[in-house]
């Protein structure tokens, strides 16, 4: 036989059929649509109950000096007439009417208990309720009611106060012999009434509904509350423990809360397998990683870091000031990326660690952001690049030495040329003893050729030292420019695209200057009848580099001499030395840039070098050497 389900199984049974979502919107429509219903009947209950009264009782006021004006059909001057008062002054007058009316009036008040009734005389301007009060015995208000009835010549009721618990008036112009002689009126105060009585139960009994409602939806929203608050702590304790342990789960709930908790859950072993697999791949890159928090705090530290920057065991969770060598440089780096919100690629640090074995590292920095890009940290990566920069020094003296080698077969080519012509010319000499001037010139265009050969030559083989400034390259390419458009006067069609607003180059103007005569004179070189030259100067904030395009629309380089280009004695000018290039090469290798260099046969040449920014503007332009 099944079991019975208890009460406190019905409710979980509830709870898991329906969801604490679909629950609260339950009880919020019944907290707020239910009690708006029942409030806005029983209001409209009231009203028709307060109107019904309102109507009921101006129908008996109306009653009621209707019989009042049957009950005498004398006017007030015949009432006078008949005792005697007509002529006597306006008090007497007025007791006279008071003492004659006052039967018919109470006989009116007998037979409506708690309505007064009388008579107002116009003539008078005097009210007749059967009282002693023979004097002016009305408010203004009263007066304006009279005033108003005689004028409209029609009844009228009016209520003054709360209309159910006011005073309800009633007025009726009074004829006599087919004249207006004033106005009966009828007066109740409502709240005297039975029908006022029966009206304020009824009153009082829809607020009792209404204000059960409200307390029965509150109950029941209270006992649902009481328990999403419990489990809802339940999932806060919870998640205050997954702060510290992944491994600790959240206790099951029911509904959508236990959805809640097994996604969270599930995340959790997630995030759990996710930061086992960062620390192991953190632990097999060769880089150095660094990672602090806004707070200072170091949360991220691989091995490689701790390895490469001396760093103390143990870092985590410790202020990044405190676990660095004295000595290390890259806590100021770390600092003036925090402090200026700014990023450093790839700074050349010469860094003695503390095992006395100098490294070449390139160090990166960056601010990170969350969604709402706020900053929330700053990483710092370092990368050892010692072997890397030997390497490139023994590839660099081999180049070299295999330049040298093109070098002494360009040198003894271009000096055989021109020595060849001079030994011939000394032998005519010796045999006719009588050198012509021909002969003279000849030999002194060699002598200077030979010069020009060693001069190129020796500046190739040692540049003169780079004196480094700040200098607007922009305007040393307008002077350069400037000296070509002078040169060849409306010949070529230069084009100038500058960057605006860019900032000064860490550069020898001179020999920079060198770089870009001989690129545009080659470009002009290009184009013996003619044709376009573009300059054009960009700046890439994220690498702190100055960018300059030398382009030309003439007859472009095969693909095969491109990589011959910046060889020293390589020409595809018949009376080139090859130098000019290998020299412009060499320059900007000092300058710690690049040269590069695109064409395509008939369609132009481009020629593109970089350099760096000012030391003041680039951070990334110094390198630091530590020991």
């Amino acid at each position: 036989m099944r079991r019975p389900m208890t009460g406190k199984e019905g409710v979980n049974k509830m709870f898991k059929l329906h969801g604490f979502g679909n629950q609260l919107l339950v009880v919020i429509a019944f907290l707020l649509v239910v009690p708006v219903i029942v409030t806005l009947y029983m209001l409209h209950v009231i009203k028709n109950s307060e109107l019904a009264l309102v109507e009921n009782q101006k129908a008996k006021l109306l009653r009621a000096v209707d019989e009042l004006d049957l009950s005498t059909g004398e006017s007030f001057n015949d009432i006078l007439k008949k005792h005697g008062a007509l002529n006597e002054p306006k008090a007497e007058k007025v007791r006279v009417l008071n003492n004659q009316l006052k039967t018919h009036i109470a006989e009116i008040m007998t037979r409506y208990p708690g309505v007064e009734v009388g008579f107002y005389s116009s003539e008078l301007d005097v009210m007749l309720d059967g009282s002693e009060n023979y004097e002016e015995n009305f408010s203004r208000r009263r007066k304006s009611a009279f005033e108003k009835t005689i004028n409209q010549q029609e009844p009228m009721v009016q209520t003054f106060g709360r209309s159910v618990g006011g005073i309800l008036e009633a007025y009726k112009p009074l004829y006599r012999h087919s004249q207006l002689q004033g106005v009966i009126w009828a007066t109740e105060n409502l709240s005297n009434t039975n029908y006022y009585k029966k009206f304020k139960q009824v009153e009082q009994t829809s607020y009792a509904i209404i204000i059960m409602g409200i307390v029965f939806g509150l109950g029941s929203s209270l006992v649902l509350m009481q328990k999403f608050v419990k489990y809802v702590d339940q999932i806060k304790k919870g998640l205050q423990t997954l702060q510290f342990d992944l491994k600790k789960t959240l206790p099951p709930a029911p509904g959508e809360l236990g959805e809640i908790s097994k996604a969270i859950n599930r995340l959790a072993i997630r995030l759990s397998d996710v930061h086992k697999y960062n620390e192991i791949m953190l632990a097999t890159i060769d880089d150095g990683l660094l990672v602090v928090d806004s707070r200072g705090k170091v949360v991220i530290a691989n091995s490689a870091a701790t390895r490469i920057l001396g760093l103390l065991p143990d870092s985590l969770e410790k202020k990044y000031t405190d676990i660095f060598p004295a000595d290390s440089p890259f806590p100021s780096l770390l600092a003036r990326t925090i402090e200026e919100h700014r990023q450093f690629k790839d700074v050349k640090v010469k860094w003695v660690s503390p095992s006395r074995k100098t490294l070449e590292l390139l160090a990166s920095t960056a601010v990170l952001m969350d969604s709402k890009q706020e900053i929330i940290g700053t990483v710092l990566c370092c990368r050892d690049v010692t072997e890397r920069m030997r390497l490139e020094e023994r590839v660099y003296r081999q180049e070299r030495l295999a330049a040298l080698g093109k070098l002494v077969a360009g040198v003894a080519h271009e000096i055989r040329n021109p020595l060849t012509s001079i030994s011939c010319y000394i032998q005519l000499w010796q045999r006719h003893n009588n050198p012509s001037p021909r002969s003279l010139a000849t030999m002194q265009q060699e002598v200077t050729r030979l010069d020009t050969l060693v001069n190129q030559l020796l500046y190739f083989a040692k540049p003169a030292e780079a004196k480094f400034s700040t200098q607007n390259l922009n305007q040393l390419v307008e002077k350069v420019l400037q000296f070509f458009t002078e040169l060849y006067p409306g010949k070529y069609t230069i084009i100038k695209s500058l960057a605006v607003n860019l900032p000064p180059a860490w550069i020898d103007p001179e020999q920079i200057e060198r770089v870009l005569m001989n690129l545009i004179f080659n470009a002009i070189q290009a184009m013996p009848d003619g044709g376009r030259l573009e300059v054009k100067t960009v700046y890439d904030a994220v690498t702190g580099a100055i960018t300059t395009t030398v382009s030309d629309s003439g007859c472009g380089i095969a693909p095969e001499a491109l990589s011959h280009l910046f060889d020293p004695f390589y020409s595809t000018k018949p009376k080139g030395t090859g130098l000019g290039l290998a020299i412009a090469y060499e320059i900007i290798r000092a300058h710690g840039g690049n040269i590069e260099v695109e064409s395509k046969p008939g369609q132009g040449t481009t020629f593109r070098f970089f350099v760096q920014t000012s030391r003041e503007e680039n951070y990334g332009a110094k390198s630091y050497s530590c020991s």
